[in-house]
């Protein structure tokens, strides 16, 4: 019985993994492929060691757009989507996925 948990555990992380690819890959898709500094803000997402988002746009050469952050992630302009990439972003999206991340009194 152990062995099935354990399997249904790693068959889990493993779908989850691959998930993301794909969504990010999707969503990667829609973003501007142009080598430039990106005009609209992007989602940047980024691993929280080591500064987390905020290091990773400051490293790019972005700016934080708006107030506040969310631990893994913050809204950026400034930037090229390669810079923010080679800065150590895992993703990056699009601001309307926000809408999937965030719970408003609409969406409850």
């Amino acid at each position: 019985m152990k062995n099935v948990s354990a399997y249904l555990l790693m068959s889990g992380g493993v779908a989850a993994v691959l998930g993301l690819e794909v969504a990010n890959v999707a969503i990667a898709a829609q973003l501007p492929a142009k080598s430039g500094v990106l005009d609209e803000p992007v989602l940047v997402v980024a691993p929280p060691w080591s500064g987390g988002a905020e290091a990773v746009v400051a490293a790019a050469g972005g700016a934080i757009v708006g107030p506040t952050q969310a631990p893994l992630s913050v809204l950026a302009t400034g930037a090229s989507a390669s810079d923010f990439r080679q800065s150590g972003a895992w993703f990056l999206l699009d601001p309307s996925a926000l809408e999937l991340f965030c719970v408003t009194k609409e969406t409850v």
